[in-house]
């Protein structure tokens, strides 16, 4: 493992037992070595411990799943306090990294003349999935090649909280924030795809009357069971959609 980080250090240009890891993001890419950027120091630690933690970071770990692999490969790892000080140290890098990759994207769906007939597709999803969380972000991701073009993010606590409702209303809550970026923007949403919620339609149908909302088969699918017993139970209803 050490040959293996000895070997990329070479390639970056970054001495093997430096305690210092210099990560510079730049016109969209993440430059390591010694230049002009973020500075990670650990008096403690040398450079193998930091390129793991960037990893880790980078692939959206959490602190619990890196200190129980660390530990399996017999690697040295951060404490949680370290952990939460690289991921405040690095929050302002990764925005600036996110809304360029997203600017390129937008203008790739203007390039191809699909602006003004946008076919997106949109979910929320959750740090605690299955419960009430109170970290959530959202997406609106360009159809045709699954790239993102949007996003946002809620969370009831720390710096910057900027939520104080339910984990379910927060997901209304950033379509609303996200299509109206897209508006001002100058794109039309002419179809969008989502999950079942019928909250967020309705605001889709607010920002864009026009458009047309499809659901995503996968959560369709899902469901399928228990919309057949929906129609079972309502008899009234399968008579009438046999007339039509």
């Amino acid at each position: 493992m050490i040959d293996s980080f000895s070997s990329i250090a070479d390639e970056l240009g970054v001495p093997h037992d430096s305690d210092t890891l210099k990560a510079h993001i730049s016109s969209g890419q993440v430059h390591f070595g010694h230049t002009e950027g973020l500075h990670i120091h650990d008096s403690n630690a040398s450079w193998h411990q930091w390129y793991p933690v960037i990893s880790f970071l980078i692939s959206g770990h959490l602190h619990a799943d890196y200190e129980r692999l660390s530990g399996l490969l017999g690697l040295p790892s951060c404490s949680s306090t370290q952990w939460g000080r690289i991921v405040k140290s690095l929050e302002g890098h990764v925005t600036d990294l996110a809304e360029w990759s997203c600017g390129q994207v937008r203008q790739e769906i203007t390039a191809r003349g699909d602006a003004d007939q946008w076919m997106a597709s949109f979910d929320g999803f959750y740090l605690t999935r299955g419960h009430y969380s109170n970290n959530s972000s959202a997406t609106l991701h360009d159809h045709l090649t699954g790239k993102i073009a949007y996003f946002c993010h809620r969370t009831k606590k720390g710096p910057g909280h900027n939520w104080s409702g339910t984990s379910g209303g927060a997901e209304a809550d950033m379509l609303d924030e996200l299509l109206g970026k897209a508006k001002d923007d100058g794109m039309v949403v002419t179809e969008i795809i989502t999950d079942k919620d019928t909250s967020v339609n309705g605001i889709f149908c607010r920002h864009y009357p026009e458009g047309m909302v499809t659901y995503c088969s996968n959560h369709c699918a899902t469901t399928l069971h228990k919309d057949l017993e929906k129609i079972k139970r309502n008899i009234c209803e399968v008579i009438m959609l046999d007339c039509i």
